[in-house]
C-alpha cells in the first residue's frame, strides 16, 4: 500500500508540473495528501485510496490549482463511508 501511495504522489507531482507549473506550496500539499491517503489506507481498501488520489489529480487538472487538504479529507471521509468503512479520527476532523 505504501508503494501505491508513493506512486499516486508522484503522479500528483507530475500533473502539478504540467498544469500549474510551479512548485511553491507543493511539498506541504503533498505531505497533507500523503497523510490523508495513509489514513484512508488504514480505514479502507486500495480501491478507496485510488479513488481519493484520482479525485486530487482530477481536481488539479480541472481547476488548475491544488485542492486544500481539508477538502481532500472531507472527500476521503465521504468515499470511505460510501464504501461502508468507518472513518478514523483524522478523516472525521475535516
Amino acid at each position: 500500500m505504501e508503494l501505491r501511495i508513493k506512486g499516486h504522489l508522484y503522479e500528483i507531482q507530475e500533473i502539478n508540473d504540467e498544469v500549474i507549473g510551479g512548485q511553491q506550496g507543493l511539498p506541504m500539499a503533498k505531505m497533507g495528501y500523503q497523510t490523508t491517503l495513509m489514513n484512508v489506507a488504514e480505514c479502507a481498501d486500495a480501491d478507496v485510496v485510488d479513488e481519493v488520489a484520482t479525485y486530487i489529480k482530477e481536481y488539479i487538472d480541472e481547476y488548475e490549482e491544488r485542492p486544500p487538504n481539508r477538502k481532500v479529507r472531507r472527500t476521503a471521509r465521504t468515499k470511505v463511508t460510501q464504501a461502508e468503512y468507518p472513518a478514523n479520527q483524522y478523516l472525521n476532523s475535516a
